[in-house]
């Protein structure tokens, strides 16, 4: 699923197998920006290329694990990868050792996602939250 809006946008690859989740996710920021959503590591994978300026990433994916995603994300695209925030239902500290810029535990706020973006793009935007 793909949800584009202007070419200036910036883009926001979701990954999470729990579709509710993802397309919630989706419906909250497809309005500010351009959208991805990808249901598995493979789909992500897919769905990734050098547009990509955030990646929510979820750990626990079937088949393709968050963890290998993530290692094929930064492989792709070195030397200059985009900001990965880890969704997890895992307390950060257990995280501590993985590559990413910031790790969400989950249930995740409509506020929590809009100021990780905000953080890892400077797009300061005032969001409305709900």
């Amino acid at each position: 699923m793909t949800h584009a809006q202007s070419t200036d946008a910036l883009t926001i690859l979701l990954v999470d197998d729990e579709v509710a989740l993802a397309d919630s996710l989706a419906l909250w920021l497809e309005r500010q920006f351009d959208v991805r959503v990808a249901y598995s590591g493979r789909e992500a994978l897919q769905a990734f290329d050098e547009d990509v300026d955030v990646v929510f990433l979820d750990r626990n994916l079937p088949g393709l694990p968050g963890e290998t995603v993530l290692q094929e994300l930064h492989r792709q695209s070195d030397p200059d990868p985009p900001a990965v925030v880890m969704l997890s239902a895992t307390p950060r500290d257990k995280l501590s050792e993985l590559p990413v810029d910031a790790v969400l535990t989950k249930p995740v706020t409509k506020t929590d996602i809009f100021d990780a973006v905000a953080r890892f793009t400077g797009d300061t935007q005032e969001v409305a939250v709900e």
